[in-house]
């Protein structure tokens, strides 16, 4: 049976193209071998060929849900949003996620929301971590600001922000974008990572966790208001996630360049090859168990 990976045909809700959503697939594509099909995760409930699915990503952006019986789903590193917990965590769904328990989650928030609902669960943390550690640091390498709103831009050294090359990786405003375009978008735009990084500032998940697995050195910014976003909260499991401020009144009273100095804008690379393994391994295992019932 033919391995697959999840696709993104059209625009999302705003209109915009996210290049983490490419990232997370070619995360799963590089674990399966390189050898896969693409369904579309919009619409997995129209696949009527049989398929191994990796199921790795954010669910969803439609109301299209359970997928159809040709797919055989590999639950890893799997996300609900709060959004669409209403639709996911309906009775007759909850029984179709039951059917294929454990649930390997991408995020803690995952797993407290299905364990909630009965679902056995657990803490898979998200394939972009495995991607391979580059063999060697650029000589003169670029520093990257990705994603990361102006307001809280301002956190940064402006010495940093004058040299960084600013990338908005998850709004991608290119009409009619084909998949395989997005894909290579996606690639290329890691290997520049890979090959050009001496720091990247992110408030992107799917930015900072390639670059960590990649061995790259990250600082993590994000939006005071919104720390209870469980989204993000993996990225805490392998560095600190500074939270800013964006509001006026904040600003104002507590000079963005006095929380500066707390932040380190030299951090070492993170050394996780051991928990690149074991999700690595944990993935491949999800896979094999999937094939074996069939």
């Amino acid at each position: 049976m033919k391995y697959a990976v999840l696709e993104y045909r059209g625009y999302h809700i705003d209109k915009v193209c996210n290049l983490g959503d490419e990232i997370q697939s070619l995360a799963a594509e590089r674990l399966l071998g390189g050898d896969v099909d693409y369904v579309p995760r919009d619409d997995l409930h129209t696949v009527d060929k049989k398929c191994v699915v990796s199921m790795n990503g954010f669910f969803l952006g439609s109301d299209n849900w359970p997928p159809s019986d040709s797919i055989k789903p590999v639950f890893y590193a799997f996300h609900v949003s709060k959004g669409s917990e209403q639709l996911i965590c309906t009775p007759e769904n909850i029984s179709y996620l039951k059917k294929h328990q454990p649930i390997g989650c991408r995020d803690q928030g995952t797993e407290q929301l299905l364990k909630k609902h009965g679902v056995d669960a657990f803490y898979s943390k998200c394939l972009t971590l495995t991607f391979p550690r580059r063999e060697r640091k650029p000589e003169n390498g670029e520093i990257f600001i990705v994603g990361v709103d102006r307001k809280i831009q301002t956190v940064i050294p402006k010495s940093i922000r004058k040299r960084a090359i600013k990338v908005e990786q998850s709004t991608v405003r290119l009409p009619g974008l084909l998949p395989s375009i997005k894909r290579l978008m996606a690639q290329n735009l890691l290997d520049t990572y890979r090959d050009k990084a001496a720091l990247v500032i992110t408030s992107k998940i799917h930015c900072a966790m390639p670059c960590i697995a990649m061995g790259i050195p990250v600082v993590f910014l994000y939006d005071r208001k919104l720390e209870n976003d469980y989204r993000i909260h993996l990225i805490a499991d392998f560095l600190p996630i500074h939270y800013v401020s964006k509001s006026w009144l904040a600003r104002k009273m507590f000079n963005p360049r006095i929380y500066s100095r707390r932040i380190d804008w030299s951090p070492a690379a993170v050394e996780m090859e051991a928990e690149k393994k074991r999700i690595r391994d944990g993935f491949l295992a999800a896979v094999k168990r999937v094939e074996s019932s069939q």
